[in-house]
C-alpha cells in the first residue's frame, strides 16, 4: 500500500523504498565494474621471486608506472606480473628517489593502459580507491576520501613536492598502484603512510610531467611549429576567446605528424579539446596523454576545420 503526501502528489511508503534500494544496488553494481576494469591495468612489481610492490600500466606499449622505492636496490631482476598471469622482465627506463617514481618498460604491446584523469582537479572529500598488492595478496581494494592536498618545499631548493593525502588503507606492496576516483581513473600513484594512518599519494599530473621530461620516453609530433592569428571567420566559428593557432611549417620524416597525413601549413587549433596556442601547451596535453593510445587534433586546412587522428602508440601485428 502507498500514501500520498498532502499537496505533493509524491507517494510515500514502500515503492520509495525499493526505488531506493534498486539505487543502491546499481551503484554498486558500477561500482563493482569499475573496479573490475581498473584491475586490468594493475600488476605486479617483484624483486626476483619474491613480492615488492605493485605497478600500473601507463602506456599501452608496455610502460608501466611504480615506485623508485619498490625496484631500488634490487640486486636481481625485475619482473612483472600481469593481470593474466604472464610473467614479463621489466627493463628499468629511469626512476627518480625524489619524486619516488620509476618507468619500466615490459616486452609486451597492446596493453590495457589505466584512464588517466587531471589530478589538479582533485578536491577534498571525493571518493578515492586504492588498489594494490599488500602483503603479496592479489588485487586488494581500498577505499576512502581525500583528507588534503600538499605541497613540501625540499631543503637547500626551490623545489616543491605534491602530494595527494587520503584514508583508504595501505600496507607494505601496496606501493606504485594506483589511487582512482570514482570513473576509474588514475588520479594518484600509492607511495607512503604518513603519520601513521593517512595514506600518501603522488599526483597524476607530476607523473606525466615527470615521464615527458623523460628523452626516452618523451612524446612529440614530430612538427616544426610557429604560432599564427586564426581568421575572423574561424574565430567566430570556435565561439571561444581563442586568436591564435600553431602554424606547420616543417614535418619531421617518419614522425607521428607524417603518419597522420598533416601537412606544412596547417594550422593547429586544439588537440583533445585544448586550445592550442604556444608550443609549451601542445607539450604538456601530449604528456597528459601519454597513456592514449591515439589523440585529436582540430586543423585548419584550406579554410576550413578539419578533425586528425595522431596515433601515440602503435600495435604491432601478428607476422
Amino acid at each position: 500500500m502507498t500514501t500520498t503526501e498532502a499537496g505533493t502528489g509524491v507517494e510515500t511508503g514502500r515503492p520509495q523504498g525499493l526505488s531506493l534500494l534498486a539505487l543502491n544496488n546499481a551503484f554498486s553494481s558500477g561500482l563493482g565494474e569499475m573496479i573490475e576494469q581498473a584491475q586490468a591495468s594493475v600488476v605486479q612489481v617483484r624483486r626476483g621471486d619474491r613480492g615488492a610492490g605493485t605497478g600500473v600500466i601507463w602506456q599501452t606499449n608496455g610502460g608501466i608506472i611504480t615506485n623508485h622505492h619498490v625496484i631500488a636496490h634490487t640486486g636481481s631482476k625485475t619482473l612483472v606480473e600481469l593481470r593474466d598471469g604472464r610473467v614479463l622482465e621489466a627493463q628499468i627506463v629511469d626512476s627518480d628517489p625524489t619524486l619516488d617514481l620509476a618507468l619500466l618498460k615490459v616486452p609486451s604491446d597492446h596493453l590495457t593502459a589505466i584512464p588517466v584523469a587531471d589530478s589538479t582537479k582533485l578536491r577534498v572529500g571525493e571518493l578515492v580507491f586504492a588498489i594494490g598488492h599488500p602483503w603479496g595478496q592479489r588485487g586488494v581494494v581500498t577505499a576512502g576520501i581525500v583528507s588534503a592536498l600538499s605541497k613540501v618545499k625540499l631543503r637547500n631548493s626551490n623545489r616543491q613536492l605534491e602530494y595527494i593525502k587520503s584514508d583508504v588503507r595501505l600496507a607494505p606492496g601496496n606501493s606504485g598502484g594506483p589511487l582512482i576516483n570514482e570513473q576509474g581513473h588514475v588520479i594518484g600513484i600509492n607511495a607512503m603512510i604518513m603519520g601513521g594512518d593517512l595514506s600518501v599519494a603522488i599526483p597524476s599530473t607530476v607523473v606525466s610531467t615527470w615521464i615527458a621530461q623523460l628523452p626516452q620516453a618523451r612524446i612529440t609530433l614530430g612538427v616544426q611549429i610557429q604560432p599564427t592569428e586564426l581568421p575572423s571567420d574561424i574565430r567566430q566559428e570556435l565561439a571561444n576567446e581563442q586568436t591564435l593557432g600553431l602554424l606547420v611549417v616543417g614535418i619531421i620524416e617518419g614522425g607521428r605528424a607524417e603518419h597522420a597525413n598533416l601537412l606544412v601549413g596547417d594550422v593547429l587549433i586544439d588537440i583533445e579539446n585544448t586550445a592550442l596556442s604556444d608550443a609549451a601547451t601542445l607539450r604538456e596535453v601530449l604528456a597528459q596523454s601519454s597513456s592514449k593510445e591515439t589523440v585529436h587534433l582540430r586543423v585548419l586546412r584550406g579554410g576550413k576545420v578539419q578533425e586528425i587522428e595522431v596515433t601515440l602508440h602503435t600495435r604491432e601485428q601478428a607476422a
